[in-house]
């Protein structure tokens, strides 16, 4: 079976060099346009579909394509935005001092580049994630990463329906943010109900104390065993993660929930709220076997060690459960801004044959 890397290598070799052919034969720009626009227009439904292997081919040969634009007066990096494509998009980066005139472009309807990037994303983008949080944490990164390159004086110029930018920005995400403000309240309440149990058992546990305390010397019984003193950590640090998971979610309930407060703010809080109480469950469980090597001291070593390895699984099962979350926040918080900041150029300039 042949490797898809070396099978979309081929295909890309073969595109260049039929491109290089093209552009060997035909000497007119006409004639080249002529082949990009007949039968239907390739740049653009490559632009469409995130094409940017094709694309680079295509600029790289010959750069003017970049100031093509299509029936509706967009451009490639235009239609970047609409689609939310940001390896395309990152072309805008590479092509100097020509995007200053690019990003000026007005489309239909006296629309910017940055009124596109306030439109509400295709639905097949905002699917990349789960959750209305982090959707419109998603929405909230493009808009402010196209609103980076526009000129000052472009970010408040009103469209056609007398919008500016952040104005059409706040009405197309209205019923996003709301399903946002739900969804992030829901998490927020029963991770809440989660900690609350979770202290609420440690901090018993920290009070009765696996094999109680001597009548005499008022210590525990079992002080200098390792197991105890394993136990008294990780009761501790149950408790003391539990409590600021616990504030942590309280804080997302009593939050504004502003359109900003998605972009960061709230964001943040769940991932510190999702790592403390994962913090909590593990330091309870490990509290809960160490107790049982406490209590079976003098019994069989066989049963606090299953009872232990048995303990971990409520562990692996949070962690597997919970672990399409973890993808998706990690992916609108970090790695998504990082598609903005590409490693490698993909424009490259080559000499025409004559």
């Amino acid at each position: 079976m042949i490797n898809p890397g070396a099978k979309q290598h081929v295909v890309f070799q073969m595109v260049k060099f039929l491109w290089t052919t093209i552009l060997r034969k035909k000497n007119s720009k006409e004639e080249i346009m002529g082949i990009i626009r007949e039968p239907s227009p390739v740049l653009f439904d490559a632009a469409d579909v995130g094409n940017i292997w094709f694309l680079s081919e295509l600029i790289s040969a010959y750069p003017t394509l970049i100031w093509e634009v299509d029936n509706r007066d967009r451009s490639i990096i235009h239609t970047a935005v609409s689609e939310r494509h940001a390896n395309i998009f990152n072309i805008i980066h590479e092509i100097g001092p020509t995007k200053e005139i690019i990003v000026t472009y007005f489309v239909e309807d006296r629309n910017t580049l940055l009124h596109l990037a306030a439109q509400m994303a295709p639905t097949s983008q905002l699917e990349l994630v789960s959750g209305a949080a982090l959707q419109m944490c998603l929405e909230l990164i493009w808009f402010e990463e196209v609103k980076k390159i526009m000129p000052p004086s472009y970010i408040k110029l009103k469209n056609s329906e007398g919008l500016t930018a952040e104005e059409l920005f706040t009405r197309e995400h209205e019923g996003l943010r709301q399903k946002g403000e739900a969804w992030m309240k829901r998490t927020g309440e029963f991770c809440m109900l989660i900690s609350t149990v979770i202290a609420t058992g440690v901090f018993s546990a920290a009070i009765n104390i696996p094999g109680g305390i001597d009548d005499q010397t008022k210590k525990p019984n079992y002080l200098d065993q390792t197991s105890f003193l394993v136990f008294a950590i990780s009761d501790a640090m149950a408790l003391i993660s539990s409590a600021t998971a616990i504030l942590i979610f309280l804080s997302i309930l009593i939050s504004r929930y502003a359109e900003y407060d998605f972009y960061k703010s709230l964001p943040l809080k769940l991932i510190f709220g999702m790592i403390t109480l994962f913090i909590s469950i593990t330091s309870m469980m490990v509290a809960f076997g160490s107790a049982f090597f406490i209590m079976y001291n003098n019994g069989p070593r066989w049963i606090p060690i299953l009872i232990s390895v048995l303990a971990g699984l409520p562990i692996l099962l949070f962690v597997a459960l919970q672990s399409s979350l973890w993808s998706d926040i990690i992916y609108s918080t970090y790695y998504c801004r990082n598609l903005f900041k590409p490693s490698k150029s993909m424009i490259y300039l080559e000499e025409k044959e004559r």
